[in-house]
């Protein structure tokens, strides 16, 4: 499913995908906010971060900084400056290699279903890092009315068996008013990075 940098910049400006930022949306970003603030806080690499709705839920105290990837300049636009760093990256998730430095949590919300070999180019980017805590994604659960996204979902998650990681919560956020699901997987890699050992 590639999708040019023009496609998205005229798809965010038309307001394609507004219904991300919608009130649907935020009960899995509040969790994959609790998973950072509990587990591994540091810095936040948000990858295919949009206008950065992430950013809404993440505690000021859990986070050192945030840096949001994505191909769309007309959606980095709308990142908020918080009481934080903030830094904004133009680049696709394929071409995006991080500074060597630690990352308490990488995060992938609805962005890998356009990208080939998803889980190679995640990995690529965490050996880029000097450590990473987590790795956290977000995927479409599984809807008979909608097999292509559940086709595309488990072509993701395949890939991501294969790596061998520690899964260490998966969680399944649905909205029944919508019959709409996502499912989250949160890798811990790295329980030094910023969180409590004790509690993993």
């Amino acid at each position: 499913m590639k999708v040019s940098k023009q496609q998205w910049d005229e798809e965010y400006a038309s307001g394609r995908w507004d219904f991300l930022s919608s009130a649907d949306e935020q009960t899995r970003l509040a969790c994959i906010a609790a998973f950072i603030a509990s587990y591994t806080p540091g810095e936040v690499l948000d990858l295919g971060c949009g206008p950065g709705d992430l950013l809404t839920w993440l505690k000021p105290g859990s986070v050192s900084r945030y840096t949001g990837v994505d191909v769309s300049e007309v959606a980095l636009a709308k990142v908020a400056d918080q009481s934080f760093p903030v830094e904004r990256v133009a680049r696709s998730l394929t071409e995006y290699t991080p500074p060597a430095r630690d990352i308490g949590t990488i995060v992938a919300s609805e962005v890998l279903y356009f990208v080939d070999d998803p889980a190679s180019h995640i990995k690529r980017i965490v050996d880029a890092c000097t450590s990473v805590g987590s790795v956290v994604i977000s995927l479409v659960a599984p809807n008979e009315r909608k097999p292509n996204w559940e086709r595309a979902s488990n072509r993701v998650w395949t890939q991501f068996d294969d790596l061998g990681w520690d899964c260490h919560q998966s969680v399944r956020v649905e909205n029944y008013a919508r019959g709409a699901g996502w499912d989250l997987r949160f890798y811990l890699l790295d329980a030094k990075v910023g969180g409590d050992a004790d509690r993993i």
